[in-house]
């Protein structure tokens, strides 16, 4: 017995006999929408590693000035 059917003039969804819910098959699109929130990630992460290198670079150069200050 078939537990689901073809959506009239569409190939990437199918209807669930049981539930009647519409099931979304394009495997293509869903690895291509996978990638794409990788990428999106990971370009996030960099961003925040960025921001991070930057803070420690003024915490730095603000204990550099105060050295300075010492000094004279």
């Amino acid at each position: 017995m078939n537990n689901s059917t073809t959506i009239e003039n569409r190939n990437d969804i199918i209807r669930d006999n049981h539930s009647k819910a519409i099931l979304n098959t394009d495997l293509e699109g869903l690895n291509a929408w996978k990638k794409r929130k990788e990428k999106s990630n990971q370009v996030e992460r960099h961003e925040n590693d960025i921001n991070i290198i930057k803070n420690e670079i003024s915490e730095i150069k603000s204990m550099v000035q105060e050295i300075i200050k010492g000094l004279n």
